[in-house]
């Protein structure tokens, strides 16, 4: 009998990425079919319960509490609910609420079919602060739209030149720097990373053209800040080969998504990602005469199938976001919910930045302060600002963010050294961005 259990399991296992590839597509063509958003949120829930075994003890616990919270808020609504009336609980938010983030999470996956790494294998790696700068703007760049793959493309290219023998390190504390920074501060701005989506979803209504010219500002005060810093000893630094030929498809996916988003206005940013992204990748490959069908399914098996974490963290914080609601409209009137002064917003950051330190992931606390404030209609611009300057710089901070954990484990690197080599950072970018959160919403921010 367990043996059957067995073979039953592995064989749910295998539909994972199909199930996950079929979600997509309905996810990305909802606005044409008309079909309802809990068809395919019913599927990546059905894929979170094959995965469940298999996660991780870490995202599992976490999912867990999440989940459990989430439920707690829903049933306790529930049961305040006076006999005979029809309960408000938000069952459909919860099943729901991030099904569009998810979608594009899966559809930039793709890009990664098509996106060729800047330099080659046989390319010399550059020395000197020429490849300081274009090193740290390079992954900044890229990472911007093909996400955590150029974080691993570059550092084992370091790593492969490393004279770990010596330091006990398979790269630089400089190139853990610049892998680091210069990747998670594209989230302050990048439409394609998951930071971006989770702040334009957690704080409806916000303008993806507002937060990208408040971001890319901060985005490079954040690359000024590591260059200034890593420039006294840049004739030591070992930098990654640079070509410009490489750009085109950042540019051209960049432009087209700000293009779609104006031409398009009715559609999310989420929705065009969401189809831009597999499709721009399928053309590719049509043009490169490659096997689209045997790729596709490849990928639906390899990296959709091992986004098993991702999924249960995103879709178990949706339902606590719904239970807070819940709890919210029946006791919001009693809350001593502040007034988001700029000090208040400041404090507020800091309270998330210390969190990531600690191993909340951004969105848990994201997901926690949307369910507080969102109720009380605080201005979306800024709230969504926040989020994503918590995201960008705890996920740098922290050495028990997903990234720093990735680097740490692949790169022989200790929790101290990316605690103690990025808090100074951490503390600047805080006060930056809390001066561009005066800066960007003053009137807005006085006047709620």
């Amino acid at each position: 009998m367990t043996s059957l259990f067995r073979t039953i399991a592995r064989a749910a296992y295998y539909c994972v990425g199909p199930i996950l590839l079929l979600a997509l597509a309905l996810i990305a063509f909802s606005p044409w079919t008309g079909l309802p958003v809990i068809w395919p949120a019913l599927l990546l829930w059905l894929t979170f319960l094959i995965n469940w075994t298999r996660l991780p003890k870490g995202p599992r616990k976490q999912a867990s509490i999440l989940l459990l919270t989430g439920l707690a808020g829903m049933g306790w609504g529930l049961s305040q609910t006076p006999p005979g009336q029809i309960p408000d609980i938000p069952w459909h938010q919860a099943l729901t609420a991030n099904t569009g983030l998810l979608g594009m999470l899966m559809a930039v996956s793709f890009l990664s079919l098509i996106a060729s790494a800047p330099g080659s294998a046989t390319d010399k790696l550059p020395t000197g602060r020429s490849a300081l700068k274009q090193t740290l703007f390079g992954i900044h760049i890229f990472g911007a739209v093909i996400n955590l793959s150029i974080v691993f493309i570059m550092g084992d290219r370091f790593a492969s030149q490393s004279d770990s023998k010596n330091t006990g390190k398979l790269i630089q504390d400089a190139q853990m720097k610049v892998l680091s920074r210069g990747f998670c501060s594209a989230a302050l701005w990048s439409p394609f990373f998951a930071a971006v989506a989770v702040a334009l979803t957690y704080a409806p209504g916000a303008s993806l053209l507002q937060l990208m010219q408040a971001g890319i500002p901060l985005a490079l005060i954040a690359l000024v800040v590591t260059y200034i810093e890593l420039r006294p000893h840049a004739d030591q630094f070992t930098g990654y080969p640079m070509q410009l030929k490489n750009l085109a498809l950042p540019g051209f996916l960049a432009a087209a998504v700000l293009g779609c988003h104006w031409y398009l206005p009715e559609y999310s940013v989420m929705q065009v990602i969401s189809v831009l992204s597999p499709l721009t990748a399928i053309i590719v490959m049509l043009l490169k005469k490659e096997a689209v069908h045997k790729k596709l399914l490849e990928h639906s098996h390899d990296r959709l199938a091992r986004m098993g974490s991702e999924m249960a963290l995103f879709l178990c914080a949706g339902t606590m976001a719904a239970g807070l609601s819940t709890l919210f409209h029946l006791y919001g009137d009693r809350l001593p919910i502040p007034e988001l002064t700029p000090v208040v917003v400041s404090l507020l950051l800091l309270a998330m930045l210390v969190l990531s330190l600690v191993g909340v992931h951004p969105v848990i606390s994201i997901a926690t302060v949307s369910g507080i404030l969102v109720p009380t209609n605080p201005p979306m611009d800024l709230l969504a600002m926040v989020f994503l300057a918590s995201w960008a710089i705890g996920t740098t901070c922290s050495p028990l963010s997903g990234m720093n954990l990735s680097l740490r484990g692949r790169y022989l690197i200790s929790s101290n050294h990316v605690l103690w080599g990025n808090l100074h950072y951490g503390v600047l970018m805080w006060i930056a961005a809390s001066i561009s959160l005066w800066i960007y919403n003053p009137i807005k921010t006085l006047s709620h």
